[in-house]
């Protein structure tokens, strides 16, 4: 199968409009309609209903969807695999839900590779429904996640804290002025938002919503506001006083998992490394 054919399958299935994707992939609409409709026909299903300004994927393209990126992921590991010269290194493919890179990943992942030189790693950033099906399948071997591993097969190498601080740029700032005036909701998982929904069940619409911590903080520095961030991202910030903790709002705490599958032998050596 070509995998420009499943790129583009999936690149439809993200924008929900033939137009949107052929500019994504830097191809004109009839190259992407001819594209969906080779792939259709190697399949003999049809994947998407063309309603007008409503594309959506057919029973069988949801089907596809499932295992499009796997397929594709296993692919580029093949390749890279292949493109490693030195038989001693080991590939490794690493994934993790997108707030977590702000708040751990990045420190972790510079601490593993100055210990691992013998490690060639893909890294990945992904939901966490994706992130659980694909350690499942083998195509991810490191997993970052919200979610405690539930599956036998998945083994968590570790439980990670995470203290979220509500900060501004103002000082001496009430947390309902903080909440009612450029508030910036980051969104830290379905725990944390329980647990936000819980404390300021009564707040206003925030002015912001993320996903991506650091941007909110270079949102905050540079316009102000206030929002919920890891400690661990904003520690250096708060001692030179670039930011200041909300007075009376609380700290939300949870934690996070390494997760692997047990079967995985690419990192049965490495699990205690993996663990630290």
């Amino acid at each position: 199968m070509d995998t420009d054919l499943l790129k583009t399958f999936l690149e439809v299935c993200k924008t929900r409009h033939f137009g949107k994707a052929a500019e994504n992939l830097f191809l004109t609409q009839s190259a992407v309609s001819a594209r969906i409709k080779q792939l259709e026909d190697e399949l003999g299903s049809k994947l998407f209903l063309r309603n007008k300004n409503n594309i959506q994927p057919t029973t069988a393209g949801e089907k596809l969807l499932i295992h499009a990126q796997s397929i594709l992921t296993s692919w580029n590991r093949i390749k890279l695999d292949l493109a490693i010269e030195d038989n001693q290194k080991t590939m490794l493919v690493l994934a993790g839900v997108p707030s977590l890179w702000d708040s751990y990943i990045n420190r972790w992942l510079k601490k593993f590779i100055n210990n691992n030189e013998e490690v060639v790693i893909s890294c990945e950033s992904l939901n966490s429904e994706i992130i659980n099906r694909r350690l499942m399948d083998g195509s991810i071997d490191i997993a970052f996640t919200y979610d405690p591993p539930q599956p036998p097969k998945l083994l968590s190498l570790k439980t990670i804290p995470v203290t979220y601080v509500m900060v501004s740029a103002m000082e001496n700032l009430e947390v309902d002025n903080a909440l009612a005036d450029n508030y910036i909701y980051v969104d830290w998982g379905n725990a944390f938002a329980a647990t936000h929904a819980s404390l300021h069940a009564d707040m206003p619409v925030p002015r912001v919503r993320l996903s991506m911590g650091r941007v909110a903080r270079y949102l905050i520095l540079q316009c102000g506001g206030s929002a919920y961030l890891p400690l661990t991202m904003i520690r250096r910030d708060l001692e030179e006083k670039k930011l200041f903790k909300v007075n009376g709002a609380d700290t939300i705490n949870r934690e996070a998992y390494i997760v692997v599958n047990n079967d995985n032998d690419r990192i049965t050596g490495l699990k205690t490394e993996l663990g630290k």
